[in-house]
């Protein structure tokens, strides 16, 4: 499953979920998801918006892919 790495980046760059909104002009509550990974989708302009305001150099800084059958015991 592919999920945000939102939450570590927002922290290395010391900036919160509000702060990324005022930045983005994403709606707080759809940012809170994403940091969170509770989002069922995450729209290509929205991932855009947040990729181009924290400065990021590589898709691969925002989303990871995580085994979840590998984690599962």
């Amino acid at each position: 499953m592919f999920k945000l790495k939102l939450d570590r980046v927002l922290f290395e760059k010391r900036m919160n979920a509000n702060q990324l909104s005022e930045l983005t002009g994403i709606r707080y509550p759809t940012i809170l998801d994403m940091v969170k990974n509770k989002s069922k989708a995450w729209s290509p302009d929205n991932l855009d918006k947040v990729y181009k305001a924290l400065e990021l150099t590589s898709v691969a800084d925002l989303i990871e892919y995580v085994d979840e059958e590998a984690t599962e015991v």
